[in-house]
């Protein structure tokens, strides 16, 4: 009896020892294992034929998925309610590996909800249109139907990038389908089956089929059908032609232009400096235009052709003072507005502020920082080169007084202006923004 009990014990070690050790059935077993029902119910992905939903349950249950998928089919055909739970199940059951389902995918992305909202909404529009004019034949199918159509679409849109491949490839296989090994049948397959659609439709809509609204349905649904079957993989492939067409161009001019763009400023900088390397200064100066230059390009937002805004007058304050003056001016603005009178001359005393900061303070480089408030706008010009004492400036020495504080004064601005000797510059310039009414 001892070695009954073992060798037993040794058999049901050795059928359910498949999955990888330290690993449970739940976590890595994809096939049914007959008896043992295993949790949670996931869609299979070994398994799966169409979406998985029956090879899922079988491992669920623990039995053979063929007897499940009989079951399937015969419900499907007894009135469509199999294919509503099926794709129910397909929709808001997770596939295994996966820790969210399609619905909950398509729920946390605003676009594909949007989609999906919109195209069953019109395909609700059209199947309620029909049922009030007075086809009432199509009420019995057409609700499945719809609710197929719709979750066929929730699949499409939310399915991961993994089951989407799989998809494609049970796509690829169909007999009507371009992509295969033998693209000759599948348009002989879709020749076939689009005329005879398109006899049906003939038949249905001649006087005899016509005087039924059911069969005028039916002959129209079955000429669109075949028209479609015939023609809609060549439409098909030819607009995704076009688009890889116009994605390649698109992508073909955006090369063109950040060539030219390299051609006209990177390369051009670079051999201007290697015309003035033995003048450091210039170097820098071409240096420092050159980083403004690609920092503006690539982190800014693009500006309107002949617009002028705070920020452009500010840049355009900096690459000033460095041409002229042999000096590196660092710019830190945030927020933007239009330019207009008060904005030029608080950039203008700006300015003043840098050029005897270059002038006059001896230090190597200037910062300027503007920022926009909602009530105020603010321009900083710092240094940190010798400073002076404000006291001390001659009485017909007119920059600070007139070029700075005047005039920001008569724009309703403040300027507040702090130097010591030894410790640098400090010039803040304050203007309020004016309110309309």
């Amino acid at each position: 009896m001892a070695s009954a009990s073992v060798a037993c014990q040794n058999w049901a070690i050795a059928t359910t020892s498949e999955p990888a050790v330290g690993a449970s059935p739940t976590e890595s077993v994809d096939r049914p294992v007959l008896g043992a029902s295993q949790r949670p119910f996931r869609r299979s992905v070994e398994t799966a034929i169409v979406g998985g939903v029956v090879g899922g349950l079988s491992v669920r249950l623990g039995i053979r998925p063929r007897w499940l998928r009989a079951v399937a089919l015969v419900s499907i055909l007894l009135g469509g309610t199999g294919l509503i739970v099926y794709v129910a199940a397909w929709v808001f059951v997770p596939r295994r590996g996966e820790s969210i389902s399609i619905a909950q995918r398509v729920v946390n992305d605003r676009r594909e909800s949007q989609i999906v909202l919109a195209s069953s909404t019109i395909l609700a529009a059209v199947l309620v249109t029909l049922l009030v004019v007075g086809h009432q034949g199509v009420s019995s199918a057409g609700w499945p139907v719809l609710v197929t159509a719709v979750g066929l679409l929730v699949v499409w849109r939310g399915s991961s990038p993994a089951e989407r491949i799989d998809l494609q490839a049970h796509l690829a296989r169909l007999p009507f389908s371009d992509t295969g090994s033998r693209p000759w049948r599948s348009v002989l397959s879709r020749l076939v089956g689009g005329v005879a659609l398109l006899g049906v439709g003939v038949a249905a809509l001649s006087p005899r089929g016509l005087q039924s609204t059911n069969g005028a349905l039916l002959g129209v649904g079955a000429m669109v059908g075949g028209f479609l079957l015939i023609f809609a993989p060549w439409w098909v492939r030819t607009l995704r032609e076009l688009t890889n067409e116009r994605r390649e161009r698109l992508r073909a001019q955006t090369r063109a232009d950040f060539a030219a763009r390299v051609h006209d400023s990177v390369l051009q900088t670079l051999a201007l400096i290697q015309k003035s390397a033995e003048d450091p200064a210039a170097v820098i100066r071409l240096a420092r235009q050159q980083e403004r230059d690609l920092r503006t390009w690539l982190f800014d937002e693009p500006r309107v052709a002949g617009a002028t805004t705070f920020s452009s007058l500010v840049d355009q304050l900096a690459r000033d003072v460095e041409e002229h003056y042999d000096i590196t001016v660092d710019v830190v603005v945030v927020g933007d507005i239009a330019a207009d009178d008060d904005v030029d001359a608080l950039v203008a005393a700006g300015r003043e502020a840098a050029v005897n900061a270059a002038k006059w303070s001896g230090a190597a480089s200037v910062s300027v920082y503007g920022e926009v408030e909602t009530d105020r706008v603010s321009l900083f010009v710092r240094d940190a080169g010798r400073g002076f004492v404000l006291d001390a400036v001659a009485a017909d020495r007119r920059g600070i007084a007139h070029s700075i504080e005047e005039r920001i004064r008569s724009h309703g601005g403040t300027a507040v202006i702090r130097s010591a000797p030894g410790s640098g510059t400090d010039v803040e310039l304050v203007l309020g923004r004016r309110t309309t009414p």
